[in-house]
């Protein structure tokens, strides 16, 4: 059974008040630290977004060395995140592969950098459960209460259910239920908490997570990995001025260069942003499509 829920409704997992309270302050206080050109970033669940204080030093970071006036716009969900792109309300975002090729296929946006962690440009997706469950392996979990990050998200939705499918199970039977978070982070709290049984998450943003809370690895373990998959990727729209794009694309590149920017990426679970070069997305769009042509059709 599949429910589209968010867990913030339940107030179980909800970024505390405070939290919310301290982005609207710094958004206020920080959007015109840097002037000249306005842009607007676009963060969705691809970020550890309980990690505050790396996304607002990242947006800084960036206003400052663009030397562009930088607005921050959180998206909850991917298809939201895409409406801003194409009605031009986000001109720069960090977004899931899965969002990347929907929107080249509209010809609305560019890669402009991706990252690179362990001198790869790949990233898995984790089926995660409590260590005292005796799960192995996804096929395990069939009958369990499952979350996933995004109904478009490619690590946290899109991989499991092509997996699932591609072993000749229903999507909609295989589970018990399955609860989508829009968020990897709540995915990952989820699953800590017991609320849930099991989650499928972004690697990255776990290594973020476990990062920042080391206590979870004593609780957490790694079900299965699917690995290889092309690595989320900073895109822009194609219609910003070269200029804008120029110096945005510079500051990304060279952060790592940086020692602050290198502290902010390693916060990120990245060592640093590259050229989007040698890197194809065609291995999404195909999960994409497989799972579109299988969808409605119940083989066991």
């Amino acid at each position: 059974m599949f429910i589209s829920r968010n867990l913030k409704s339940t107030g179980q997992f909800l970024t505390s008040f405070l939290q919310k309270l301290t982005i609207v302050f710094l958004l206020f206080t920080t959007n015109s630290l840097y002037c000249n050109e306005k842009i607007t970033l676009g963060l969705t669940g691809v970020t550890l977004k309980e990690d505050i204080l790396t996304i607002m030093n990242f947006k800084n970071y960036l206003a400052k060395n663009a030397n562009i006036d930088l607005n921050l716009k959180f998206a909850k969900s991917y298809s939201i995140m895409e409406s801003f792109i194409i009605n031009e309300s986000v001109d720069l975002a960090y977004v899931c592969g899965s969002t990347y090729v929907n929107l080249d296929k509209l010809n609305k946006v560019e890669l402009i950098a991706i990252p690179s962690v362990k001198n790869k440009t790949t990233y898995s997706s984790l089926i995660i459960s409590k260590k005292d469950k005796p799960y192995t392996k996804l096929l395990d979990l069939k009958g369990k209460t499952f979350a996933m990050s995004d109904p478009d998200s490619n690590s946290g939705s899109l991989i499991p259910i092509y997996e699932i499918l591609k072993k000749g199970y229903n999507k909609e039977e295989f589970f018990e239920k399955v609860i989508f978070t829009y968020d990897h982070g709540e995915s990952i709290q989820a699953v800590l908490s017991g609320f849930i049984q099991s989650a499928s998450v972004d690697s990255m943003v776990y290594e973020a997570y476990i990062n920042k809370n080391p206590q979870a690895e004593k609780e957490l373990k790694i079900v299965e990995s699917f690995d290889d998959y092309p690595i989320p990727p900073f895109i822009i729209r194609k219609n910003i001025n070269s200029n804008i794009k120029d110096k945005l694309k510079k500051a990304l590149l060279e952060m790592h260069k940086n020692p602050q920017g290198a502290q902010i990426l390693k916060a990120m679970s990245i060592d640093s942003l590259i050229e989007p070069e040698n890197i194809s997305y065609d291995k999404i769009k195909n999960i994409k499509k497989f799972i579109i042509n299988r969808e409605n059709k119940n083989v066991k």
